[in-house]
């Protein structure tokens, strides 16, 4: 789902249903496409660990989502982040 403001959100299909949004103008992926829910582990009802569990459901105990309905997540900073992280240990 991609949004004006360029974010864009991934997520299980009883998700995008729970959430009741018209998409009856909505572009349909062609199957073979991968999206960042199920490769990165990125999406509203994932961990923010990037386990790819769902959030609350995960062994970390988090009960944050990577992402969050409609804002942009910024991947750059992300994996700066990440990097600052290991090179500090």
């Amino acid at each position: 789902m991609s949004f004006d403001n360029g974010a864009s959100n991934s997520m299980y299909q009883d998700t995008f249903d729970a959430l009741g949004v018209d998409i009856s103008e909505a572009e349909q992926l062609p199957d073979s496409y991968c999206c960042d829910h199920c490769v990165n582990h990125w999406g509203i009802d994932l961990c923010e660990c990037g386990s790819g569990e769902r959030v609350g459901e995960c062994s970390c105990g988090c009960n944050t989502p990577h992402d969050h309905y409609g804002v942009k997540f910024d991947s750059m900073a992300a994996i700066m982040n990440a990097f600052n992280n290991l090179i500090s240990q």
